[in-house]
């Protein structure tokens, strides 16, 4: 697909979008911040298919308040530095190591749900039951959420908000495992492309540009694959590495790693290891509870 189709084609969903939301104040600052990156524009310059468009926010205020506005009521912390500004004072009592739900007194659970700053930069901690809150999808409507996790709000017509990270474009890739993905878009800039990402693009070959869960990319890796994307010894050696430096005994560790993985499984297997001793994680009490779990399910 050509640069100046896709251009219209990204111009032509965000505005479909925007216009949903029915704060004009709200609505102008998202469409001034608002940058698209990821799979979409790659899909779009393979001429494949467009699974979702990932919308990223550039300034955490005005993600803060889009949250907000699909998640009236719900207590929203997206930034570490900010968490108290946006908690009221039901919640200001939280330890935010170990937080409980005041409402509930259950770990990690709120009566709708809580996003909890885990004091990492620009990250979020939230959890429904381990996994997310679905809601059911209405007919004849668009762009009304219908999923939220501790990544995003998915929402109808294949928009999906990421709440994890926020920046400039530069900031936000740094996030980004693989080099191919990080073309982007903004309104202001329209189409923007850069070498590497082009060059891995055509020959479909895996570049490696680091991540903060290298555990994620090992695991994306397969579907790349499935797609006859290629991907050298030595890319696959620098996932590893970062890997080896991890405690993935550690449940918090092992969580945080599988954050970009929504799929029940993985939700599953965390909730089973937090029920035994870190000690009796070894490598065939882990290899027998994988099977269990994961022969359950399709692949």
């Amino acid at each position: 697909m050509k640069t100046k189709t896709i251009n219209k084609v990204i111009k032509a969903k965000l505005n479909e979008w925007l216009e949903t939301i029915t704060d004009e104040e709200l609505r102008k600052d998202v469409k001034n911040n608002l940058l698209v990156s990821g799979g979409a524009i790659a899909s779009m310059l393979l001429k494949e298919d467009v699974n979702d468009y990932d919308v990223y926010i550039q300034d955490m205020d005005v993600l803060v308040r889009l949250a907000q506005y699909y998640s009236p009521g719900a207590k929203t912390v997206l930034d570490g530095r900010l968490r108290l500004d946006y908690l009221s004072k039901e919640y200001l009592d939280i330890d935010h190591n170990n937080p409980i739900c005041p409402s509930t007194g259950e770990k990690y659970v709120a009566e709708k749900y809580v996003m909890i700053s885990n004091l990492k930069e620009n990250q979020v901690k939230l959890r429904i039951g381990g996994a997310g809150m679905r809601i059911k999808q209405e007919e004849g409507t668009k762009y009304l959420p219908i999923f939220f996790s501790q990544n995003a709000i998915s929402l109808q017509d294949d928009i999906q908000i990421v709440l994890r990270f926020n920046g400039n474009p530069e900031q936000i890739h740094k996030t980004f495992d693989f080099i191919h993905a990080t073309n982007y878009f903004t309104f202001e800039d329209n189409l923007v492309l850069n070498k590497e990402a082009l060059e891995s693009l055509i020959t479909k070959n895996l570049v490696y540009q680091g991540s903060l869960y290298p555990l994620t990319s090992i695991i994306r890796m397969k579907k790349f694959i499935s797609r006859h994307w290629t991907i050298n010894a030595g890319e696959i050696l620098k996932i590893m590495f970062q890997i080896s430096e991890l405690n993935l005994r550690n449940i918090e560790v092992l969580e945080e790693q599988l954050i970009g993985v929504d799929v029940a499984y993985f939700a599953l297997l965390i909730e089973a290891l937090r029920s035994v001793e870190s000690s009796s994680i070894t490598p065939s009490f882990i290899n027998n509870l994988i099977d269990k779990i994961f022969n359950e399910y399709e692949d």
